[in-house]
């Protein structure tokens, strides 16, 4: 089995506090040619100083990166998949903006999960969701991701939320796992004698909800807490880690992103340092 670095053409400001973290799970799974614009790129492409397999464009707003100058690369460099690191500001432009076609679309607070998984399956020579041709629908992607195995678990998951659905659905996937689950329902707040580690579902953190995660955090201490919060932005992370989360996972959510930053706070995973 192969295990070799991906050749990684990156092209933005990674810099910038969102993207930063991206990067370096990049620079750490692949062989990456960093440059800040998209004419740098064609520039880079065009000399022959990269042949990407990846194309990584992290676009901080809307309409950063043209139609027209993604096609460009997409023409000088035909067998490269290109992907969307996308900022805060560019959560909108589904609706209202002109997204890339046949593109995959990565929010930065979704990217290292999914960055570790895929380049780890690219590494290893196998079939990755990124590989897909670009006509391939959410489903299909979702099909894939579905046959990597999840190595079981042992321990007690506190589920901290409002929503008997929400406790239903996550328990069932921590029990696919091997783990036990406790229902904490707010505004109730009781210490689980053994926790593993602690789900907190919330929303944006404004108003009761901060309270409630300190206090979360303070009772289940040194349980390391997952926040669960809609469509965050760098400040609700920020916010969320000092009121006590070890880690946060966007909503609507997918269940391994979830189950990564699981592996990641109780030291199991492999990626980059949640900064």
């Amino acid at each position: 089995m192969r295990n070799i670095a991906i050749s990684i053409l990156l092209v933005g400001d990674t810099d910038r506090s969102e993207f930063r973290p991206a990067g370096a799970a990049l620079h750490a799974r692949g062989r990456v040619t960093s440059v800040s614009d998209a004419d740098s790129a064609a520039a880079a492409l065009v000399g022959g100083d990269v042949a990407p397999e990846l194309i990584v464009l992290a676009q901080a707003y809307p309409s950063q990166f043209s139609l027209e100058a993604v096609d460009r690369l997409r023409r000088l460099a035909p067998l490269a998949r290109v992907l969307g690191l996308m900022g805060s500001w560019c959560e909108g432009e589904m609706r209202t903006g002109k997204p890339w076609p046949g593109a995959v679309r990565i929010y930065w607070h979704q990217w290292l999960p999914r960055c570790d998984r895929q380049l780890a399956r690219m590494s290893r020579g196998e079939c990755s969701v990124w590989e897909l041709p670009v006509t391939a629908t959410e489903e299909e992607r979702l099909l894939l991701a579905a046959d990597e195995p999840l190595p079981a678990r042992r321990g007690i998951i506190a589920i901290y939320t409002r929503l008997f659905e929400m406790d239903d659905w996550l328990s069932a996937a921590c029990r696919g796992r091997g783990l036990s689950t406790v229902w904490l329902r707010p505004p109730r707040v009781a210490r689980v004698e053994g926790a593993t580690a602690a789900i907190f579902d919330g929303s944006d953190l404004r108003g009761e909800e901060f309270e409630e995660l300190r206090r979360l955090a303070a009772t289940l201490n040194p349980a390391p807490i997952i926040a669960l919060l809609d469509f965050p932005r760098i400040e609700d992370r920020r916010r969320a880690r000092s009121a006590g989360a070890a880690a946060v996972v966007s909503k609507p959510l997918h269940v391994d992103d979830l189950f990564w930053e699981l592996d990641r706070v109780l030291g199991d995973a492999a990626g980059v340092e949640w900064g």
